[in-house]
């Protein structure tokens, strides 16, 4: 079977496709559709889908997200079809790195295919009502002057040019000392990010984020952000794979407070 370019149509049959503990598929593949920094794909049998997935385009580095196989087809190697369609799609002389973030069921998939484990991430979550802290008075809506410093910031931690930021910029928070910008915090974006210059700033950026999230996932280096989600009562629950194919990237996961989303890092 062959993959096709996903379309508005095909919106109404994600449900049948959605894994339990992922987020809501149907708003993700809407965007995915409108951006152009997107290339959504699926596979279909007798009008069914039976696999979906897409690549997300920074500058020169691609994210491969949301590869996933109807329940009722599994074992049929459509994971594998539709990751190496997306794969031959991507221009490999002009983005050398591809990155996903791997569940234990498309591990094995993805180690086949020549991708190799980078970092892994720890995923947490809180059953009880937050533990309130006091907000920092640093800590402020962006505005477009803080945007060259605030780009400058995610490239040197991410060790990416992630254009697809700018789409958010609206809604972040950013931490300004003096006219600094050392942290940001993008709420309602994916798993809600959280970047920052050192690890105060990014605690004090956790704080705010974890009055409106009941989950957190970040690198496994970063022991600062785990310790201190730990004492406000988030427990360990999995850990997934961060992985790549190509050339390795200079970024720096222990100033990740938290992660985009599996399909953005």
């Amino acid at each position: 079977m062959k993959s096709t370019e996903f379309l508005p149509a095909d919106l109404e049959q994600l449900p049948a496709l959605q894994p339990a503990d992922w987020g809501d598929l149907v708003p993700r593949f809407q965007y995915f559709i409108k951006s152009d920094l997107c290339s959504p794909v699926k596979i279909e049998e007798n009008g069914e889908l039976v696999a979906i997935g897409t690549s997300v385009f920074h500058s020169d580095t691609a994210w491969l997200a949301c590869i996933v196989v109807h329940p009722g087809h599994r074992n049929k190697g459509l994971g594998n079809t539709v990751t190496r369609a997306l794969i031959d799609d991507i221009d490999r002389n002009k983005y050398q790195t591809i990155y996903l973030d791997a569940t234990e069921y498309g591990y094995p998939v993805y180690k086949k295919l020549g991708f190799e484990v980078e970092t892994q991430y720890a995923h947490l979550r809180r059953e009880t009502e937050p533990i309130p802290h006091k907000i920092s008075d640093r800590i402020i809506p962006y505005e477009e002057k803080y945007k060259e410093q605030l780009m400058a910031l995610d490239r040197s931690v991410s060790g990416e040019d992630r254009n697809m930021v700018h789409d958010f910029l609206s809604q972040t928070k950013v931490y300004v000392e003096g006219n600094q910008v050392l942290g940001f915090y993008i709420p309602g974006w994916g798993d809600g990010p959280i970047i920052a210059a050192n690890n105060e700033v990014g605690l004090e950026l956790m704080k705010l984020r974890m009055q409106e999230y009941t989950m957190a996932v970040l690198p496994v280096t970063n022991r600062a952000a785990l310790d201190f989600l730990e004492q406000n009562h988030f427990e360990l629950f999995k850990h997934s794979r961060r992985m790549l194919l190509g050339d390795e990237r200079n970024w720096k996961p222990e100033l990740l407070f938290n992660r985009i989303s599996g399909q953005l890092g």
